[in-house]
């Protein structure tokens, strides 16, 4: 994949105007600034084995399902990566949900329906590659704005890693050129 796309700069990286753009510095939503400790080494998910994603819990308390949110605990968590696992989030201390706990999918997770690319506007993976095969387009922020024009960024709450959809995007940007350009 050209590395062009995947170095895009964050949709959080744009002048917003948008009062409600979680990037605003005195947002403390914002996927760009640190509100979680930082681990020295990553945690293995209980039931895989596999390394997990360190999430704080204030993505897990927003994108958790109201029935489960008084199990939510006040320490980080990680984020299993196994397209293969039941498990969503888990902690060092044995909490753990699985993706049936959550109100979204998982896009990594196999069978996500729908696979998001952008979780703050509800953009799908889909979405995506039709509209850069559609146009041409090959950046982030014009992706962005051809399909939903005013766009938000609440990463933090509305991403399940709780930071920029970023990568995710600009692969989902990837196939599309590859598609148009097949």
């Amino acid at each position: 994949m050209n590395n062009k796309i995947l170095n895009q700069s964050s949709c959080c990286d744009r002048n917003s105007k948008d009062e409600a753009c979680c990037c605003d510095p005195s947002n403390s939503n914002c996927c760009l600034t640190e509100n979680t400790e930082t681990y020295e080494e990553k945690t293995i998910c209980p039931i895989c084995d596999d390394q997990g994603e360190q999430v704080g819990s204030i993505t897990v308390k927003h994108l958790i399902k109201k029935e489960k949110i008084e199990d939510v605990i006040d320490e980080n968590y990680l984020l299993c990566m196994n397209e293969d696992c039941d498990v969503a989030y888990f902690t060092e201390t044995g909490a753990k949900f699985k993706t049936n706990d959550l109100k979204v999918p998982l896009w990594f997770k196999k069978g996500a329906d729908p696979k998001y690319a952008c979780y703050c506007n509800e953009i799908t993976e889909e979405q995506v590659i039709e509209t850069v095969v559609n146009t041409g387009t090959d950046n982030m922020k014009d992706v962005m704005t051809a399909i939903k024009g005013e766009v938000r960024s609440q990463c933090k709450v509305k991403n399940p890693l709780g930071k920029c959809c970023t990568k995710a995007f600009n692969e989902a940007i990837g196939k599309g050129l590859e598609i148009k350009n097949s």
